[in-house]
């Protein structure tokens, strides 16, 4: 069996209202493991 990525990008209204926690936990509840996560500002 082929090992599947998925990309996501969190938008900054939901970083800006705190909403990264709500969002992983859907993640890991949906049964996703999170490898990484790295933030940025882009300009």
């Amino acid at each position: 069996m082929a090992l599947e990525r998925t990309f996501s990008i969190v938008k900054p209204d939901a970083v800006a209202k705190n909403h990264i926690g709500a969002i992983y936990n859907r993640f890991e509840t949906a049964g996703l493991k999170i490898v990484a996560a790295k933030m940025v500002h882009l300009s």
